[in-house]
């Protein structure tokens, strides 16, 4: 029963990514480009209370050609939990966007403001399965630029983001030894007057596993698969990403 309920998850988690990328496989005249990355990232989570958590990201992306750096972002956001099952979040991001090629001939650097806010509901199978889906929304304010200096304002851009993510936990010695395996699936759409021809942003699939080592901090390996549309509507990036992440989690209030 808990390996069908497993699989059912796992169908739904990429269902969303198989018809989009099926979908935009049949528009004529698409052209792709194909780019390799990887991502290291620091997770922080401070407990404040049983039911507000402080989450911090710092999040360093490069190609993996010329090693060349592609985006550097920072998350910060305080997370409720209303009920059980529910949590809701609003935070803030600052970034620093780097040319999209690993071979371009500039070096500019696009700064980006960005409130957020999101609402995630989880449901657990058993003792080893959880089941959660995010729905986020970015308000993004990204520097206006000529793709060589910066120039005065700010162009906004409205965008909605659902993640779906499924966890299992594969073992479990102690609060320090947990080994869990991660599947996702997150879309990403964007909004406003300024949007023409890519409503549709990107899609991002994601595996990867994470495995304790001391209590409060873990080390998560994945793959992100990382299909993303560019303004003119019928150009892609399709992104093989390497992501590693160090996770850590203080407990502040029962330590006070």
């Amino acid at each position: 029963m808990k390996l069908k309920i497993m699989a059912n998850c796992a169908k739904r988690c990429f269902l969303l990514a198989t018809f989009l990328l099926s979908a935009f496989n049949s528009f004529p005249q698409k052209e792709i480009t194909n780019q390799s990355l990887y991502w290291t990232r620091y997770f922080n989570q401070l407990a404040l209370s049983p039911k507000l958590t402080w989450h911090n990201e710092i999040e360093n992306r490069r190609f993996f050609e010329n090693n060349r750096q592609h985006h550097f972002i920072i998350h910060s956001r305080l997370h409720y939990k209303t009920f059980k099952r529910a949590d809701f979040a609003a935070g803030f991001s600052y970034g620093r966007q780097s040319p999209h090629t690993a071979d371009s001939e500039f070096r500019l650097s696009v700064p980006e403001l960005r409130p957020y806010q999101e609402v995630s509901l989880t449901n657990t199978y058993g003792r080893r399965l959880s089941v959660q889906q995010r729905l986020r929304m970015d308000e993004r304010f990204i520097k206006n630029n000529n793709g060589t200096e910066l120039l005065d304002g700010y162009q906004f851009n409205l965008r909605f983001r659902y993640r779906l993510q499924a966890s299992v936990i594969l073992s479990k010695t102690g609060a320090e030894k947990l080994t869990a395996l991660k599947i996702a699936d997150e879309l990403m759409i964007n909004a406003g007057d300024g949007i023409v021809y890519n409503q549709f942003d990107q899609n991002r699939v994601y595996l990867g596993i994470e495995q304790g080592v001391v209590k409060g901090l873990a080390v998560e390996l994945g793959y992100l698969n990382w299909y993303q549309q560019r303004p003119s509507g019928k150009q892609f990036f399709a992104r093989d990403i390497v992501r590693i992440t160090l996770h850590h989690k203080i407990n502040l209030y029962k330590q006070l």
